[in-house]
């Protein structure tokens, strides 16, 4: 008897132990079905996200986190994917409670860095990046994060510190290689361009020519520039000196201000004024407001205004001008893209108009305009190291005082050089 319990204690020792293999094996694979689940749906997300159809892939992740709540990955997808659309309070959300939990996470972090750099908060993206360097002093990653991020706060020298310590790291680096070189450029703070346009009609009439010379100097309060510029047509010429500045107010807020002044007053207004302030908002978005006076013989006032998005390497502009007068006011719309190229020193455009308001350099050529539309396209590439040059061409129809209908083309180049 004794002999048969001892027996069936064994069987059942062995069947509860054969059981708890099966537990074990099965939770085992729950686990990694599980994990493979959340893997195939992070990876749909991506192939969405860059397939362009972002929404979905937000709408795909909010399921997820919403049944998987612990997803990591998933959420710092979710948290990169909202900075791309420009929602960057909703990201620094998502990716900081990543964070939380994991403080050297490989993604999130420097995915928090791009949204404190993209929403204008350089210097916080500086100290996350320097937290993280103190254990992970090595990161090229995070070292190109802190170099662009003091780039930002005008630390010129302490940007090209962290990216020689990235090419002592990594030498072939080719990114930090550019950005050095740029850095580098940055540190000349002079630059003189040479600006030729040509300007012809329908009518046959005679063409429009201007050269501009213009010398920049970058300052701690930001650029100034002095410009000369010369008109010729109808075999008269004429000459206008301009002061231009764009000082910094305070990080987000800055300024446009312009003297002009024409000795002879023949093609251009005999003076002319502007200034006009800019603000950085959230979610990269820019707006300004501002005022041109040009002093013909009957003056006239300008009043200006745009709206601005950047969305990734793109500049989205929106800018009116608004003539008041008598007879009704005058009013012209223009709107522009750009896309940007390496670290935004080279971009092409296009822009198109509508209206009759005068636009900026205050000639004849402008304020004869009642109504127009137009088109132009626009390129802004660096050659060299210190040469730049840009390109513009477009054309224009147009109703002025005596001759409606006219067709205006327009070709422009100019030529800058750093120093």
């Amino acid at each position: 008897m004794e002999s048969k319990r001892r027996v069936n204690c064994g069987r059942c020792r062995r069947a509860a132990i054969v059981l708890l293999a099966c537990a074990l094996i099965l939770s085992t694979a729950s686990v990694a079905t599980a994990q493979k689940n959340e893997q195939d749906v992070v990876a749909r997300a991506r192939s969405l996200a860059i397939g362009q159809q972002r929404p979905e892939a937000l709408a795909l992740l909010e399921t997820q986190l919403a049944e998987h709540p612990d997803d990591t990955d998933a959420r710092t997808l979710y948290g990169i994917i909202l900075s791309w659309e420009g929602r960057y309070d909703d990201a620094r959300k998502a990716l900081e409670s990543v964070l939380e939990r994991n403080s050297t996470h490989g993604d999130a972090l420097p995915a928090l860095i791009n949204v404190e750099l993209w929403s204008d908060h350089p210097e916080r993206a500086e100290a996350l990046a320097s937290q993280a360097l103190r254990s992970r002093p090595n990161d090229t990653s995070l070292l190109m994060s802190k170099a662009r991020a003091l780039k930002a706060l005008n630390r010129t020298a302490d940007a090209a510190d962290a990216l020689d310590r990235l090419l002592e790291v990594d030498p072939t680096d080719q990114h930090a290689k550019q950005l050095r070189s740029d850095l580098k450029d940055s540190l000349r703070d002079w630059e003189t361009s040479l600006d030729q346009s040509y300007e012809w009609f329908s009518d046959h009439q005679a063409p429009w020519l201007e050269t501009q010379l213009a010398l920049k100097r970058q300052t701690r309060l930001g650029s100034v520039f002095v410009r000369i510029s010369h008109a010729h047509r109808f075999s008269l010429d004429s000459n206008l000196i301009e002061i231009e500045a764009y000082p910094s107010l305070r990080r987000g807020t800055y300024a446009y201000l312009n003297a002009g002044w024409s000795p002879d007053g023949r093609l251009y207004s005999k003076y002319k004024l502007g200034a006009e302030l800019f603000q950085s908002l959230h979610y990269g978005l820019e707006v300004s407001g501002g005022i041109r006076h040009l002093g013909f013989q009957n003056k006239v006032n300008v009043y200006t205004g745009s709206l601005s998005k950047y969305y990734g390497n793109w500049l989205f502009t929106t800018r009116t001008y608004v003539t008041p007068a008598a007879a009704g006011d005058s009013v012209s719309l223009q709107y522009s893209a750009r896309r940007y190229f390496g670290e935004g020193s080279s971009y092409v455009g296009v822009r198109f108009g509508s209206g009759g308001a005068p636009l900026q350099t205050g000639s004849v050529n402008e304020i004869e305009v009642l109504r127009s539309l137009s088109v132009l396209g626009e390129v802004n590439w660096r050659v060299a190291r210190r040469w730049t040059f840009n390109f513009r061409g477009g054309e224009s129809r147009e109703d002025r005082l005596n001759d409606p209908r006219l067709q205006h083309h327009l070709v422009d180049g100019t030529l800058f050089f750093r120093f």
